[in-house]
């Protein structure tokens, strides 16, 4: 299983969870007592939002934090924070980030996992409980200028399990410099099981869905 949120150059993971051994499937296909993501109908990665949760099915949430302020603009680092909520119970997963450029990746805290540590561009951990929490930080190089624009683009954010991809609700809130920057556009477009709330300075994006999320912010320079 392997999750991202990966922010498109990427922000914040994916979510993936390393692929099991042989013989950890078979103990966790005989196992009962777990909650599988393979309980859910399997998405081969097209992105459909959900409109609400699968009945009775739990869904582990990912909660991103991303901060541009004045330096960003000029260098393009954007730190970052992020939890990961609700995980599966597996032997073995991995947060998997892609960025060009990415510095001070480091475990925050983490609940509910036997060990969790930093390997390249990547979060590995072992022995996840039901419902563990994984938090982490970072600094990436995000913010592009694109012609007249500034524009920070996320993913893929995904659960995915073997070749299926499952249920994952994201968080994602970016705080930027309202003084120095005004919203141009977001995508994708606003839809039952994909809010944005805006506020001066502040943007939060709130997604149900299961398959690839990749978002993307424009800014242009007040006054522009």
């Amino acid at each position: 299983m392997k999750w991202w949120p990966a922010l498109l150059l990427p922000l914040a993971l994916p979510l993936h969870a390393a692929e099991p051994t042989a013989e950890e499937l078979e103990r966790w296909f005989e196992d009962d007592s777990r909650a599988q993501p393979y309980d859910f109908d399997v998405n081969t990665g097209a992105l459909e939002f959900l409109a609400a949760p699968p009945p009775d099915k739990r869904v582990p949430h990912s909660r991103n934090s991303l901060t541009l302020n004045a330096g960003s603009l000029d260098d393009g680092w954007v730190e970052q924070a992020q939890c990961h909520e609700n995980l599966d119970p597996v032997p073995l997963a991995e947060v998997v980030y892609s960025y060009r450029e990415m510095r001070d990746l480091r475990v925050v805290s983490a609940e509910g996992i036997g060990r969790a540590w930093v390997e390249g561009q990547s979060v590995q951990m072992e022995n996840i409980e039901r419902g563990a929490v994984l938090c982490v930080a970072a600094a990436a190089r995000l913010l592009r200028r694109e012609g007249g624009e500034y524009v920070l683009r996320n993913g893929p954010f995904q659960r995915r399990f073997l070749d299926g991809y499952f249920p994952l609700r994201v968080t994602l809130t970016l705080d930027y410099p309202a003084q120095r920057l005004r919203v141009a556009s977001i995508d994708p477009p606003q839809e039952p099981g994909f809010s944005v709330r805006q506020s001066p300075g502040r943007i939060v994006l709130e997604a149900l869905f299961e398959g690839k999320l990749y978002t993307e912010v424009r800014f242009r320079a007040v006054g522009e």
